[in-house]
């Protein structure tokens, strides 16, 4: 059974989903972009594949570097079913790139737990929220996530209030004095144009409906089960729970502010999403039911095609 295989973090567990993030990856390029079809254009989507699997090693190691679930492989299976469940979250590649650049924030901001290196973390998870902010301009919300993790796991002073400032402005002076010397301050004033759009009329479509409301429903009996449990235990997986909830919320109002909806900007929701089901899964004591969730999840991914 499903959850049976990937109750445990193994070598072969890495590569079977690795497997399935290709099979979902090449099955989203023949049915969604056949008509632009080309060897040039192949070459591109095989390389550019190679940037979503390190997604996946990326996030592999945040979650098991900062103990994020326990040892098993729910989170990252999940990862890679909300990708085929949300293809073209594979093909917007400022999002993607964003992502990338966001996760290696997000690695120094939830290992903040350990008080090892504080203010070098600070600099770096501004550092490379800001190399991401310049791919996708609404990631610039996430410097709200250092200094939520710097109150959370109670790192604040005098000197590391600002550090973040210093971090994420570095990289946006580098990349201005670089367009600045190439005659074109203009072409870095136009990245950082935030124009809202709060039209939802895209999510009522069944492809984008079904999915969500299904794992709105996941994520909302997860808050419910294991908060209070993480509550009642002193550990520090209390505070990369706050952290991951705060993670959850600030996606969410970028997703809702996104001013392109059309599925890939729900990459952004992805990473805490299956983190936190990822830990329901581990305190669901029945198999049967368990395994029901993780296949229903499968099934959504499937049947979001024929929509």
């Amino acid at each position: 059974m499903i959850a049976n295989f990937f109750n445990k973090t193994k070598p072969a567990t890495i590569f079977i989903l690795v497997a399935l993030l290709f099979v979902y990856y090449f099955t989203a390029t023949f049915l969604l972009h056949s008509a632009e079809l080309s060897i040039n254009f192949l070459i591109k989507r095989i390389s550019f594949f190679v940037f979503i699997a390190l997604m996946l090693m990326i996030v592999n190691f945040i979650v098991k570097k900062n103990k994020l679930t326990k040892d098993n492989s729910y989170a990252l299976l999940l990862i890679v079913i909300l990708f085929g469940t949300f293809p073209e979250a594979m093909f917007s590649y400022k999002i993607v790139l964003a992502n990338i650049a966001l996760l290696l924030g997000f690695r120094k901001i939830y290992s903040l737990r350990s008080g090892v290196d504080t203010k070098l973390k600070l600099f770096d998870a501004s550092f490379w929220i800001a190399i991401a902010t310049i791919f996708y301009s609404w990631s610039i919300f996430f410097v709200l996530l250092v200094y939520l993790g710097m109150i959370i796991h109670q790192k604040i002073t005098v000197k590391n209030l600002f550090i973040p400032i210093v971090g994420f402005v570095t990289p946006m002076l580098i990349y201005f004095t670089y367009c600045l010397y190439f005659e074109d301050a203009e072409f870095f004033y136009n990245r950082f144009n935030y124009e809202l759009n709060l039209d939802l009329d895209s999510y009522t479509s069944l492809k984008l409906l079904i999915p969500l409301l299904f794992l709105s429903l996941a994520l909302l009996w997860s808050l419910l089960k294991v908060t209070p449990k993480v509550v009642s235990v002193r550990n520090n997986f209390k505070f990369s729970w706050d952290v991951l909830i705060n993670h959850l919320l600030i996606s969410a109002v970028i997703v809702v502010l996104a001013p392109t909806k059309n599925g890939s900007e729900l990459l952004f929701f992805i990473f805490p999403a299956a983190v936190i089901v990822a830990n329901l899964m581990h305190h669901i004591k029945s198999k049967i039911f368990k395994n029901a969730i993780l296949y229903a999840f499968l099934l959504i991914s499937v049947f979001v095609y024929f929509l």
